[in-house]
């Protein structure tokens, strides 16, 4: 997926649709990518494809843990050599705190904020890389967020964060249905 060289990317989810999917676009709401789960939730893997359909990166939910894990690996397919890293939820906390490490479980991305009402940042070594906020950008539609990111954030790290943003959006969804 080109990024474009952008840093700022609107979320839109598909309003009625039997599984998890939506467009990631520009500020100027051209689509640069999609994103899709399962129509079965138990386990659900999610992936962001590029406009020819390629997947980019994919995300396996954990299903049996004591806390939410979702597994992250570049590409299409779950091989131990693709695989980027986990975000993890603390297990015991009144706010959801949460976390991205790489495969040498070194936390690379902390989420600061309210991570239910998606308005919330992302730090990397202490310092805030990307904000994610549902009212970034004029005329915001239910199930539309955006995410603005540091200009000087290289092009792994920015599809990381949009995963990372995916999966705290689904992890939002999951606990208001239960």
């Amino acid at each position: 997926m080109s990024l474009q060289k952008t840093r700022e990317f609107i979320l839109q989810e598909k309003m009625f649709s039997l599984t998890d999917k939506g467009q990631i676009m520009n500020t100027n709401k051209e689509v640069l990518g999609t994103f899709r789960g399962k129509l079965i939730k138990i386990g659900n893997t999610y992936r962001i494809r590029d406009l020819e359909e390629n997947p980019v990166l994919t995300v396996h939910e954990k299903v049996i843990s004591m806390r939410s894990a979702y597994t992250f690996y570049k590409g299409g397919e779950q091989d131990e050599d693709k695989y980027i890293g986990k975000l993890k939820r603390k297990i015991v906390s009144v706010k959801p705190k949460f976390w991205f490490e790489d495969p040498q479980e070194n936390r690379v991305f902390t989420m600061k904020g309210n991570i239910l009402t998606l308005k919330y940042k992302i730090l990397k070594d202490d310092k805030v890389v990307a904000e994610i906020n549902k009212k970034f950008f004029k005329s915001i539609l239910k199930g539309t967020y955006g995410i603005k990111m540091v200009p000087d954030l290289d092009d792994d790290s920015a599809m990381l964060i949009l995963g990372i943003v995916i999966m705290l959006h689904h992890e939002k969804e999951e606990n208001r249905n239960r």
